[in-house]
């Protein structure tokens, strides 16, 4: 079995922003995908769209804490992501900036090691853009 995959970001901006950025269509869309449909509702479904994807990514919003986590759920458009989940952890950091912790975990035994490998730097590369995104604005 796999474990979670986890990336730590540093981000020079308060808590507020960077919710913001991770909980908002305008946020992920700037960030992350431009073709995202998000509304920031514990139970509604949001779909992230990727260029030469054969199927949109669908992700349930599990919790929005403001200022302190959100959590999706996964719902299984992508090969062995059905049931996997989706954290991002916000804490308060140095001079008023915000950590996040990312963690993607409950991955399947059968989840090939180079997938795995592949999505894990995605998801890097992806918290990466939030800081950079979240920074500059």
């Amino acid at each position: 079995m796999h474990g979670p995959m986890l990336h730590a970001v540093e981000v020079a901006r308060d808590v507020d922003r960077v919710f913001e950025a991770i909980s908002t269509q305008a946020g992920q869309a700037a960030f992350w995908t431009s073709d995202v449909d998000l509304e920031a509702v514990v139970g509604s479904v949001a779909r992230f769209g990727f260029p030469g994807a054969p199927v949109d990514l669908r992700m349930r919003i599990d919790a929005l804490e403001p200022g302190r986590s959100i959590r999706w759920s996964c719902l299984g458009d992508f090969p062995h992501w059905s049931g996997t989940t989706v954290d991002w952890d916000l804490t308060a950091g140095p001079a008023g900036g915000t950590m996040v912790l990312f963690r993607h975990a409950g991955w399947p035994d059968d989840y090939p090691d180079l997938e795995y490998a592949k999505v894990n730097y995605t998801w890097g590369r992806i918290a990466g853009a939030l800081k950079a995104y979240a920074e500059s604005g």
